[in-house]
């Protein structure tokens, strides 16, 4: 019988997280890679950068999920067979942490916060805040982004986003479709990206949408680093538009010595730690969607192939 549940994070503590999932589980056979045991038995994956050759050898697979919001990895393997369900383990804590993160770094380049500590060190009495709040625009309003724009909307900020049909979604002032995505780039003071990682999606932070922003806008990449095209990033950094750029994720991770971001005055770099998974909730929601998967339902955060997310 195809019910066992592995546990397949090789550069994470799988062995610990395994340990967090028994115990929403304790009647389950809950195996831990590399060791796979009868490979036929196992019908449900939980994974996060999974080493080539694994799908062959899980005959019995019915579902997998990743151990975060992003699915592009799996997406590519060519090795995972069209009919296995996808799904996706983005609680409301991951997301309440990106948002915390989107409100923390823009407030604090938006107010000066910086500034402040500089006239501190100078003993220097001088008072300031901006006359206005910043105008936000959002790429991508799925779990992750609807959670930025509830945290912003609490502040009185205006919000708006932008997805690929443009439908409407709650929490947002405005929606546009992606084909009218530098409209929005150049409204906004400040403009995030959530999208996820496709072939439509794959270098759309580029010099096009860069000439439609304000000069004085702000970049915040919180999706995946190939949605950049870092080299047309420093060129319009160079002209000012946009005037700066807060980044989490990059091509290339963990960033090269001596990369030309490193060092950027208009660039600030946080190393991919916008919204890290909590094993403990990761743990109740693997718990869930491998009830969801035996009880033939799908995986919870199922994604479509077909649309990449």
């Amino acid at each position: 019988m195809s019910d066992a549940l592995l546990i397949c994070l090789p550069d994470r503590d799988g062995p610990g997280f395994a340990q967090r999932v028994r115990e929403h589980l304790p009647k389950a056979d809950v195996r831990v890679w590399p060791e796979l045991g009868d490979a036929d038995q196992i019908a449900f994956a939980v994974t996060w950068n999974p080493p080539r050759g694994l799908f062959a050898r899980l005959t019995g697979l019915q579902a997998v999920t990743s151990m975060g919001a992003g699915v592009d990895a799996l997406l590519a393997d060519p090795e995972l067979p069209r009919h296995i369900a996808l799904g996706r383990l983005a609680g409301p804590r991951l997301a309440a942490d990106m948002a915390g993160f989107l409100v923390a770094s823009i407030l604090s380049h938006w107010r000066q916060l910086d500034q402040f500590r500089d006239n501190q060190r100078l003993e220097r009495w001088q008072p300031w805040a901006p006359e206005r709040s910043p105008i936000i625009g959002v790429l991508g309003t799925g779990v992750l982004g609807q959670a930025a724009a509830r945290a912003f909307a609490a502040l009185a900020i205006e919000v708006h986003g932008c997805n690929r049909s443009g439908r409407s979604v709650p929490g947002f002032d405005s929606i546009v479709p992606h084909k009218r995505l530098s409209e929005l780039a150049g409204a906004v003071d400040v403009l995030i990206n959530l999208l996820p990682l496709t072939p439509d999606t794959t270098g759309i932070l580029n010099r096009r949408l860069f000439a439609t922003m304000r000069p004085d806008a702000t970049l915040v990449n919180v999706g995946r680093g190939a949605h950049l095209v870092e080299d047309d990033l420093l060129a319009a950094l160079a002209t000012g538009r946009p005037a700066h750029a807060i980044l989490d994720v990059f091509r290339d991770e963990p960033l090269p010595p001596g990369h030309p971001f490193w060092q950027h005055p208009k660039i600030r770099i946080t190393p991919h730690c916008a919204a890290i998974t909590h094993p403990d909730e990761a743990a109740s929601l693997a718990a869930e969607s491998y009830r969801r998967v035996l009880g033939g339902e799908p995986p919870l955060g199922r994604v479509e192939r077909q649309r990449g997310y």
